[in-house]
């Protein structure tokens, strides 16, 4: 088979099977939570050889504030052109744009990784965007995603969930497989309700008017739909996966090959800039008003965003990629054995890591 074919064959795989979303969660158990050690950067820029401009391409969905973008407006990017290509629905998008080579870095959840690798894309994690970490929250439980009914709704537990439809923002991503987890933990079949995706921009308004039951919105549109009135949480993300980090930030193997001081570059701007965020909150609520006008967004959700949810230096830890693992192997998606931790992320290019 040429090369050509093979990729082709890749890619389709992985699309297909990212977005189909229909795994079905086993209950799988979080693992303890892991202490990373860390040290002050010593790698300096252009160290392993002479510093050149590069241009990175990446998606974004004007709801979501991305550490890069940050770390691109705070002038933590030395010699990188940081260059938003567009948004996207979720994570699976993301990976087949950096699969494909239309973009060069990416922001999914783990499972969709994992899953992505396990189907040939040679794509590899290196920060974290987001997560469920207290260190770097700034008020009360963090969490990605709350699922969300009206203040009057019959719904109180899982078993009230049966024939019910939840809104999700995509299948195959973070929101699916996390309500997938709790259904499987509470006994109910995914067969037995209907996950619609629909865009998380008009979850409020499904939910009101009836068209769904629950409505699964992710960071700032959280607090906006909660600060409506006339709605309750059924549960969180944090409830499910606890502290984690539940997103991360990827690129192709071909790209930290070919370029690995500019990975070095930019995972060092990431994690000065999720470290900055959690330092400056008030600063950083402005800031994050910026990125959301210049990406065309809603400059009015930046006062519900509560930091980026990281550990120190937006770090990655075993515990959070094994935690999916387990969970496809227990789900016949992987084989046992066939991924380490190891094998989806490296820590390699954040400066700050001791091994």
């Amino acid at each position: 088979m040429n090369t050509n074919i093979k990729t082709a064959a890749i890619l389709i795989g992985i699309a297909l099977i990212l977005t189909a979303g229909l795994l079905w969660v086993k209950e799988t158990k979080a693992e303890p939570k892991q202490e990373i050690k860390t040290t002050n950067p010593t790698l300096q820029v252009g160290e392993t050889g002479s510093q050149k401009d590069i241009t990175i391409r990446y998606l974004s969905a004007s709801t979501i504030i991305e550490p890069y973008e940050f770390a691109k407006e705070l002038g933590y990017l030395k010699g990188i052109n940081l260059t938003r290509e567009g948004s996207y629905t979720g994570g699976p998008e993301d990976i087949l744009a950096v699969a494909s080579g239309s973009t060069d870095v990416g922001h999914s959840a783990w499972v969709s990784v994992i899953n992505a690798k396990a189907r040939g894309s040679e794509i590899t994690a290196f920060a974290a965007p987001m997560g469920n970490s207290p260190e770097s929250w700034y008020e009360g439980t963090p969490f990605l995603s709350k699922w969300i009914v009206l203040g009057n709704s019959s719904i109180r537990s899982a078993k009230d969930l049966v024939g019910k439809k939840i809104a999700v923002n995509i299948l195959g991503a973070h929101v699916d497989y996390v309500t997938r987890e709790y259904l499987s933990r509470n006994g109910i079949s995914t067969d037995q309700v209907q996950l619609v995706p629909i865009g998380i921009s008009k979850h409020e308004q499904v939910l009101k008017q009836g068209q769904v039951d629950v409505v699964a919105p992710l960071g700032v549109v959280v607090d906006k739909i909660e600060e409506g009135k006339g709605v309750r949480v059924l549960f969180t993300d944090y409830d499910i996966i606890g502290d984690q980090t539940h997103c991360v930030l990827f690129t192709s193997d071909k790209f930290l090959k070919e370029n690995p001081d500019a990975a070095k570059r930019l995972t060092e701007g990431i994690a000065k800039a999720a470290d900055w965020a959690k330092e400056h909150p008030g600063e950083a609520k402005e800031l994050a008003a910026k990125v959301l006008k210049d990406k065309g967004g809603n400059t009015d959700l930046a006062k519900y965003w509560r930091g980026f949810g990281v550990r120190e230096h937006a770090l990655l830890a075993d515990s959070d990629a094994q935690f999916w693992i387990d969970w496809l192997v227990k789900d016949g998606k992987i084989k046992e054995g066939q991924f380490k931790p190891s094998d989806i992320y490296t820590n390699k290019f954040n400066p700050y890591y001791k091994k």
